[in-house]
């Protein structure tokens, strides 16, 4: 592998500052369910300790129905399992903890992951920034951690400059996560995303990207990840099939009872740290004269350390620089998932302790897609401004329609604006339609026209105003309605 020498007169500064840990906690808002509609009560989840789990990562019950934890270390006379871990003895009535025992549990840390109890309309959001992100790119790649990156080519004078944008948001990736388990796909059922890699594996990157990069991403965090999501509930269905449930004995606001526990299936799922970043990143880059898969750059120290400190850009295979070569966990099922999550973890955690000075960076290859796409809204405040209510017959009352274009490019559509009555009657001299071009990313366009509403008898008017466009990335944005209650001056109900 190739090297490039630097010099850097602070690098002993440089290195102390690149090395730092994210893990702040995000609190569940009031009233949040556990990424359902934020209004429903959280599921009553217990300790999140853990546990002694199967291949499935289903616990492994006493025989009075008890889940068991494991304990953080050996003590006289305890129980052990297969592999020699002790387990925590619990209470057969209650299921409670022993006795004197408590400090033997291991709370499995969370971290930024913490941050998947936000409610669905979070979710959404993230998710749709993303997709409208990728959606708008140039190109879609992955980096050697595997996190999805969106090149957009700006066309010089001189040069064309690529503009790259890793997807490294936790509640982004939570999104992405989520979505890939519950559908398969990003973007929509009709036209996905063309998205590199296979969709568990994305799925398991998009994971590790939202975790601490000190933490540690394990079978644990993982299982109770997918409840706090919601996605072990009754009704949701997911790409990995039916979920495997129990029943296991736990107090439930001081009350001993049976409680349905379920589990994804990832038993399908097979992972080899070696053949995934052997793939990484994708497509490959470097070393710019003949890129090969696999390979990855990185600052580190020349040894012995000299006055100033010489560093050097080193290229490596992944693999040998970030795991020494081990092979690590090969036996696939939901261990397997969780390696390949803690493996994206370790890999960004590697990175940002290494990494390569501004301007020094082997440039991503992307070439202009050619392809016009952007990202037209109408804002659900704004977008659609109409009378609260109204006398008929009123001269001179005003509507006003605005819409934005969030780029990147160009648009040109059409809006159009109904107004309809309960019974689906038309108002007269409606729709409207109104052409918009040449709107440029970042630019506003709106419409202000009056109009009059002389039906003879009172009713409430749905206004609904709509953009339809050939290249909006994001249609989910384009529709807005209001209303408007009209009355009449001297009675009048509807004839």
């Amino acid at each position: 592998m190739k090297t490039r020498m630097l010099v850097f007169a602070l690098a002993t500064a440089l290195m102390g500052l690149i090395a730092f840990s994210a893990g702040a906690l995000a609190a569940k808002p009031p009233g949040a369910g556990n990424g359902g509609d934020g209004t429903a009560d959280p599921p009553d989840l217990g300790d999140l300790i853990i546990l002694y789990r199967d291949e499935y990562g289903v616990p492994i019950l006493t025989v009075d129905g008890c889940q068991q934890p494991i304990a953080a270390g050996p003590f006289d006379g305890c129980e052990t399992t297969p592999d020699g871990k002790c387990l925590v003895p619990v209470d057969p009535v209650t299921c409670a903890v022993g006795a004197g025992f408590d400090s033997y549990t291991q709370e499995v840390d969370f971290g930024r992951i913490n941050e998947a109890r936000s409610p669905d309309d979070v979710f959404e959001a993230q998710l749709e920034d993303v997709v409208v992100k990728l959606a708008t790119a140039d190109c879609i790649s992955l980096d050697p951690a595997g996190r999805l990156v969106a090149s957009t080519v700006l066309t010089g004078e001189e040069e064309d400059q690529v503009l790259t944008s890793a997807i490294d948001s936790p509640l982004q990736n939570l999104a992405i996560y989520r979505q890939l388990l519950m559908t398969g796909y990003l973007g929509s059922e009709s036209a996905p995303l063309v998205l590199p890699g296979i969709t568990l594996d994305m799925a398991a990157r998009a994971l590790g990207a939202a975790a601490d990069k000190t933490g540690e991403a394990n079978v644990d965090l993982v299982a109770y990840l997918n409840q706090i999501m919601g996605l072990t509930e009754t009704g949701v269905t997911t790409v990995l099939g039916p979920p495997i449930c129990i029943d296991v004995k736990e107090e439930v606001m001081g009350v001993v009872q049976m409680v349905e526990k379920c589990f994804l299936d990832y038993g399908s799922y097979g992972y080899d740290r070696m053949a995934n970043f052997a793939s990484l990143p994708d497509p490959a880059y470097i070393p710019t004269e003949d890129p090969e898969p696999g390979v990855f750059e990185y600052l580190t120290e020349v040894l012995p350390l000299t006055d100033p400190v010489t560093f050097y850009i080193d290229q490596d295979l992944i693999t040998t620089a970030a795991f020494a070569d081990e092979p690590g966990y090969l036996e696939g099922n939901i261990g397997g998932f969780a390696q390949a999550v803690d493996d994206t973890r370790a890999v960004i955690e590697f990175m940002h302790s290494h990494p390569i000075p501004l301007d020094y960076a082997t440039e991503l290859v992307c070439e202009a897609s050619g392809e016009t796409g952007y990202d037209l809204s109408i804002s659900d405040v704004s977008g659609l401004q109409v009378p609260a209510r109204m006398v008929a017959g009123t001269e001179g009352r005003e509507f006003t329609v605005a819409i934005t274009n969030l780029g990147p490019d160009t648009a040109e559509g059409t809006v159009t604006v109904t107004a309809v009555t309960p019974d689906n009657v038309s108002i007269p001299g409606f729709p409207r339609e109104y052409l918009f071009s040449d709107l440029a990313g970042g630019e506003n366009e709106s419409w202000t026209e009056s109009f009059v509403i002389d039906l003879g008898y009172a009713t409430t008017v749905t206004w609904t105003a709509t953009i339809v466009a050939e290249f909006d990335v994001n249609p989910g944005n384009n529709s807005v309605s209001a209303s408007t209650v009209v009355k009449v001056t001297s009675g009048g109900g509807h004839p």
